[in-house]
């Protein structure tokens, strides 16, 4: 389940309806899947694809997405140093970014044009989008 903390205000959203309801007001969309198919630990990316290409044809259908990819981290993972050095200074994407956790857990500061920033740590069975120019 997800986790919405906004510092600036001492708050935090723990409530699945009360974090939908409140990331759509600054245009981030959130669901609960349910992570439905055995894929082994270590599976290729390929593999969890294959896997997961019903529920993938759905949002490419959905957001209009051409192509989909599976990112694997954790604390084996070669050059993740470099790699989360990479994401620790702002950015931001110029396309939707859509993340579906299946393991693990992730954690995302998002500044939204309008509002305060806010991190958003998510675990498996979290859907996240947060469509490009949100930001």
């Amino acid at each position: 389940m997800a986790i919405v903390t906004i510092p600036s205000e001492n708050r935090t959203i723990t409530d699945e309806q009360a974090i939908a309801s409140y990331l759509a007001t600054i245009g981030i969309d959130y669901e609960r899947w349910e992570p439905n198919h055995q894929v082994a630990d270590g599976a290729a990316a390929e593999e969890v694809l294959a896997v997961y290409a019903g529920e993938i044809e759905t949002l490419k259908t959905r957001g209009g997405y051409v192509t989909a990819d599976v990112i694997d981290v954790n604390s084996t993972t070669q050059g993740l140093e470099a790699m989360l050095a990479k994401f620790n200074r702002e950015h931001w994407h110029d396309e939707d970014e859509v993340r579906f956790i299946l393991r693990g857990r992730g954690l995302f500061h998002v500044r939204p044009k309008t509002g305060p920033v806010i991190a958003i740590e998510v675990g498996p069975g979290d859907l996240l989008r947060v469509p490009r120019g949100t930001w």
